[in-house]
């Protein structure tokens, strides 16, 4: 009988919430390879980042010449999850903790 990914990945969760593994038992990437991953995607200068604690990733922000970007790294795998082109003003809003997401003038991902 031929077993498809899904059913490898319920026994895994499965077993994993029996020996009461939580996300606190998980190890993150550092901030440091965020920052590394997040270049190599889009190049240019970070201009802050922040760990996003409900989707266990890490948002750097990079301007890489007029551009601005929000990179998404997945803080388990270290893999990037999203490149979002985003205006400044966006960005400067989310860094301040004034815009959580979408929202502001010029927001390109609405």
């Amino acid at each position: 009988m031929k077993r498809s990914i899904w059913d490898f990945a319920f026994v895994v969760f499965f077993a994993l919430g029996l020996t009461g593994c939580t996300q606190k038992d998980v190890t993150f990437i550092s901030e440091q390879d965020a920052v590394e991953t997040a270049v190599a995607e889009v190049g240019g200068d970070v201009i802050g980042i922040r760990f996003d604690e409900p989707d266990s990733q890490w948002d750097v922000f990079v301007k890489s010449g007029d551009e601005a970007y929000e990179v998404e790294v997945d803080a388990i795998s270290g893999q990037v999850v999203a490149a979002e082109k985003e205006s400044l003003e966006e960005v400067e809003a989310e860094l301040a903790g004034d815009l959580s997401h979408e929202g502001v003038e010029g927001d390109v991902d609405e």
